[in-house]
């Protein structure tokens, strides 16, 4: 059995300390050791004898004071799980844990020391084999155990002379027009890095390379492992969850002045280019780098959520839009193998999320997808992400009412200005003709023609009506100041209702349902949804019966004419006694004329069921068509989309178990108002 250490005895091991800003405590950093058996046969081997391979040192680690010697045992590097609050929290993996393979043949020791507090301190060690029977057996000779001597600097990281260390623990350094190496990193394969590299938008159009900083376009993070290069003009590195070395890496930040920008080549090579002789770097550990994250913030039009002992989270914003939010997680601390993915926390997410029904969470491809309900300000634990960071979607839920149901819809591409309105059923009818005139009672042209001019004898004065048939007249006739109330309709009195109950459904949705769910609980506000729902799909305005022929298309309230016209022949009724005694011939009789017949037309109608709306404003800058996800309760009849009001067709993208259905939208590059109907 032959077993080959890293560090090795008989040798120096520098490891490096990251130099402590003023007033800050020091914060331990992790080293690890590493035994590698020649062979899985022997490794098996030595495991089934119970033989223990540890290491002797005086590294004041595991409650040991300086100076102390102690043993630490060989273990294998078990990822471990980050802790979830009950079988309810919903979670998810987007990046596994275990995506870099650990060498089966292979044992570490883990441990965490405050290096900061020992510049310039040496530790000795030695390792050695104990049996079960008691025996020990050292692997090292006299005089030659292994030593780890302890300097300021940023683990991974060699450096160039040229940098200060500020009062806050950060590198900066300046730099000339043209190209400087700034430094290497020992081990690119150990990192990834996110970087940010606005656009150039105006001067590219000219063709100049000359940049701006007012020209400078807000711009999304770019996900890449170091070993196959990175640019911009800020950049975080993240290391692996798998460490090569015995000084594990820590998380790193550089950022760069507008007129630079920072390069890492494929052999670990920094580089900075710079167009003027003011440029400036700042390069420091994520501990200690609050004020530069918030720069690197800046460039996403984003903020820092979430700083503290286990994580820091960006929330970005897309261009020319609010949402959905681009989440990058950082892990903050390098407890490499205590916690092989972290917890994302509600607490670490933007104060804004706290008031929205809900949100989901997506990895940029669309492969991993979470949905959480309810507020925020409820949840604890939400999903699990990998050690080395993780780039996630969020965005909220739109609670859509339809048809008595409640539609969750999320967008997930950039957008701005989202509202929700519930329309009822419509039937569209064609034009109703006018109603025919009455009768006329005048001569026409041609009866005057025909009859002979001859003096007419006058018209006998008009009998004497008696005070009680005026009274009784007078009481069936109505006032003529009531003809000055407008006469209302119970389809106009219905449709008010329904206007007054949507904007009733608004307010709830927009102030009082988050606070309702705090009062009386998540079940209890749903119902009420519902209730409201329900009563804007009663009191929508039904649609026009078909009228068969002959009879009038639709009611009218009577006019004033009318009304005066009703009175006068109440009048006329009234003395209709007087009026007979007299005879006909007493009176001229003018020849009646009739209007000219409208011929009537049928009523083509159209029902429309009811149906919810969701209205954004896409971003015209994004090039890729809107994906859409929509889980709801019933099965979705009809899901349609209009941008500018010209109709899209949607593209199935995705579907889960739960409902969850993902849509895609082709042809939209340029954006606009975009217009999702839904039918349940």
């Amino acid at each position: 059995m032959q077993l080959t250490f890293s560090p090795a005895l008989g040798e120096q091991t520098f490891l490096k300390a990251a130099p402590l800003a003023s007033g800050r405590p020091a914060t331990p950093q992790s080293i690890l050791f590493r035994a590698t058996f020649d062979s899985r046969e022997s490794f098996l081997k030595a495991q089934a004898n119970g033989v223990r391979v540890e290491l002797w040192s005086d590294v004041p680690a595991e409650d040991r004071s300086r100076g102390q010697w102690g043993a630490s045992q060989f273990k294998t590097l078990e990822p471990g799980n980050a802790e979830t609050e009950t079988e309810e929290t919903s979670t998810f993996l987007p990046r596994a844990a275990e995506e870099e393979d650990l060498p089966e043949n292979t044992l570490f020791v883990h441990l965490r020391v405050p290096l900061s507090n020992s510049i310039d301190a040496r530790f000795w060690f030695t390792y050695r084999l104990v049996h079960p029977s008691g025996e020990i057996q050292w692997l090292g000779e006299f005089g030659r155990n292994g030593e780890l001597v302890i300097e300021k600097g940023l683990p991974g990281v060699d450096l160039r002379e040229g940098w200060n260390i500020a009062e806050d623990g950060t590198y900066r350094t300046h730099a000339f027009p043209g190209e400087r190496v700034l430094g290497h990193l020992t081990d690119p394969e150990a990192w990834v890095c996110w970087s940010w590299n606005p656009s150039r938008c105006v001067e590219s159009m000219y063709r100049s390379w000359v940049v701006r900083r007012s020209h400078l376009l807000l711009s999304l993070p770019t996900f890449t492992h170091v070993h196959g290069g990175c640019e911009g003009l800020a950049m975080v590195l993240s290391p692996q969850s798998y460490a090569r070395e015995p000084n594990v890496p820590r998380p790193l930040v550089f950022v760069a002045s507008h007129s630079a920008t920072l390069k890492i080549t494929e052999q670990g090579k920094i580089i900075l280019h710079s167009s003027s002789p003011f440029a400036r770097v700042s390069f420091s550990v994520l501990e200690h780098s609050g004020d530069l994250l918030k720069g690197v913030a800046a460039l996403c039009n984003g903020e820092v959520s979430a700083f503290d002992d286990d994580s820091a989270v960006i929330a970005c914003r897309p261009p020319d839009a609010e949402l959905p939010l681009h989440l990058i997680v950082l892990p903050m601390s390098d407890k490499l193998g205590e916690h092989s993915v972290m917890s994302l926390r509600s607490r670490n997410l933007p104060k804004e999320t706290a008031e929205w029904d809900g949100l989901v969470l997506s990895s940029t491809d669309l492969r991993s997808v979470q949905t959480v309900h309810g507020l925020l300000a409820r949840k604890d634990h939400l999903v699990l992400v990998g050690s080395p960071g993780y780039e996630l979607i969020a965005a909220p839920i739109h609670n859509v009412p339809v048809n008595g149901h409640i539609a969750h819809v999320a967008l997930l591409t950039p957008y701005k200005d989202a509202a929700v309105r519930v329309d009822g059923p419509v039937a569209h009818t064609l034009p109703t003709p006018p109603p025919s005139p009455p009768l006329s009672n005048a001569p026409t042209p041609t009866g005057e023609a025909s009859q002979p001019k001859t003096p007419s004898p006058a018209p006998p004065a008009s009998p004497r009506v008696s005070q009680g048939r005026r009274s009784e007249a007078a009481r069936r006739r109505r006032p003529t100041s009531s003809a000055l109330i407008p006469y209302q309709s119970p389809h106009l009195i219905r449709r008010y209702l329904h206007m007054i109950i949507n904007v009733v459904f608004w307010f709830w949705s927009m102030f009082v349902r988050s606070l309702a769910v705090r009062v009386v609980g998540e079940s209890t506000t749903r119902q009420i949804s519902g209730l409201i729902g329900l009563a804007l799909l009663k009191t929508a305005p039904p649609a026009t019966p078909k009228s068969p022929p002959g009879e009038r298309l639709e009611e009218r309230a009577p006019t004033s004419d009318e009304l005066h016209g009703a009175a006068d022949s109440d009048a006329v009724d009234t003395s209709s006694e007087k009026l007979d005694e007299t005879h006909v011939s007493a009176v001229a009789a003018p020849a009646p004329q009739y209007a000219t017949e409208v011929p009537h037309r049928d009523v083509q109608e159209v029902e429309s069921p009811p149906h919810g709306i969701l209205s954004v404003t896409l971003s015209p800058r994004h090039s890729e068509g809107p994906i859409v996800l929509l889980q709801a309760t019933d099965t979705i009849k009809e899901l349609r989309a209009t941008v500018n009001r010209e109709t899209v067709s949607p593209t199935s993208a995705g579907a889960w178990g739960d409902g969850t259905r993902l849509f895609g939208f082709a042809g939209l590059e340029a954006g606009g108002q975009l217009d999702l109907i839904l039918e349940l």
